[in-house]
């Protein structure tokens, strides 16, 4: 553990960016140590605890990882790389660092984990001392810092200034399914060799992060193919964020060896899982309860909810394209039900922003209580059509609002 408090002793000693130290002129070398060690069980002999790496601004790295071995006296190096990268990354990643390490900046500093320590040169020759703890999340134009030193430098394991300490995240989900039924026709040509008619059929959803589209497409048949795809920015996003990359589709309970199949059919999935970090995951089974990992169910929710909640539009709708524009001279009457009832009853408004589907406060029974109700339809009549006497019909008060009522459901 000696290193640990080292590293704590000599960051504390000098003056970091979290004592008011900011970077100044044209960066020309990084240099970074990160120790992963904190309070805790000592760790496995080959566990890597500690990286060096090191960036001139002719994009040549020079990388080290250390693993604890034995005593943890002195580490033991455990693999090495030295290589280049594109000017025009290394450029991208030194106007960064340079940019947020050139103001100040909040940095909290903990106990009872690692540490990381930074030397940032300028072309003067002038190095500035950074450090922290390995907790940092630092933003950069709404980058993190540590995710854009890997991505650059192209290895996901760098521990940088958060010790690769966040979750990973699902980049892309594909699911395939496949159904194959043989169908036993009525009347069967005379002198056909076959007796049944298969039927190949296939579903492909896609959700994939990168081009942030939701693909869902149905092989029915022969010349017979629909696809639906959405392509919602930051929806896509949102979506995969609901599913946890280290827990989802993680356990699948499988049919006991007795299960019966049905002969005349069959029906497989294959899910496809691309990770931030992790290696591809491929899971493959019968698509039935037992079959599907058991939290299939609420995955299909989540997905089936995304759809509805953008539908299949207006077009096609007959309460958008057989709605009429009502004259000045008609009265508009409202059928409203109660608490979901099956019969409907008429309320006055004067109101044209009222659609069917809305829920008003409207005055009910002899007291004329306020209710909530729903409007199942719109009608207009001119004053001879009428089917109330307008005297006599009672008006909608106004409409309900989220915040001021709790709807039903």
């Amino acid at each position: 553990m000696s290193k640990h408090i080292e590293l704590s002793e000599q960051c504390m000693a000098e003056d970091c960016a979290a004592l008011g130290f900011v970077f100044r002129g044209t960066l020309k070398k990084v240099h970074i140590i990160s120790n992963i060690i904190g309070y805790g069980p000592m760790p496995k002999s080959d566990k890597e605890v500690e990286q060096h790496l090191t960036i001139n601004d002719e994009g040549c790295v020079w990388f080290s990882g250390y693993n604890f071995g034995y005593g943890g006296e002195k580490y033991e190096k455990a693999r090495s790389r030295n290589f280049r990268i594109e000017k025009a990354d290394t450029d991208r990643l030194f106007k960064a660092l340079a940019a947020y390490f050139g103001n100040r900046y909040d940095e909290i500093f903990g106990t009872d984990i690692g540490n990381w320590m930074m030397e940032l040169t300028n072309t003067e020759g002038i190095t500035y001392k950074f450090c922290g703890s390995l907790c940092a999340d630092f933003d950069y134009e709404g980058t993190d810092l540590s995710d854009l030193v890997r991505n650059v430098i192209g290895m996901d394991d760098l521990y940088v200034f958060n010790g690769n300490c966040k979750s990973d995240i699902i980049n892309k989900i594909t699911l395939d399914y496949h159904r194959v039924t043989k169908i036993k026709p009525g009347q069967r040509p005379e002198g056909a060799a076959w007796e049944f008619v298969t039927w190949d059929y296939t579903e492909h959803l896609i959700i994939d992060r990168a081009t942030e589209t939701l693909e869902h497409i149905l092989n029915i048949g022969t010349g017979c193919k629909v696809s639906h795809k959405y392509e919602i920015e930051g929806g896509i996003e949102s979506l995969l964020e609901q599913f946890d990359a280290e827990d989802l589709f993680s356990h699948i309970e499988g049919n006991p060896d007795d299960v019966i199949d049905s002969p005349n059919e069959t029906k497989d999935y294959r899910i496809t899982i691309d990770y931030k970090k992790n290696t591809q995951r491929v899971i493959k089974g019968s698509y039935d309860k037992n079959g599907l990992p058991e939290d299939f169910a609420d995955f299909a929710e989540e997905v089936f909810e995304f759809i509805r909640f953008y539908g299949m539009g207006e077009i096609l709708d007959p309460s958008v394209y057989g709605k009429i524009k009502r004259c000045q001279s008609e009265y508009i009457f409202c059928s409203v039900t109660f608490d979901e009832g099956c019969k409907s009853y008429y309320y006055l408004t004067d109101d044209d922003s009222i659609e069917v589907g809305d829920f008003v406060l409207v005055p009910a029974g002899k007291d004329n209580r306020e209710v909530i109700v729903e409007v199942v339809n719109i009608e207009y009549f001119n004053e001879e059509d009428v089917p109330l006497p307008v005297e006599k019909t009672k008006k909608i008060i106004r409409k309900c609002t989220n915040d001021e009522f709790n709807l039903p459901n």
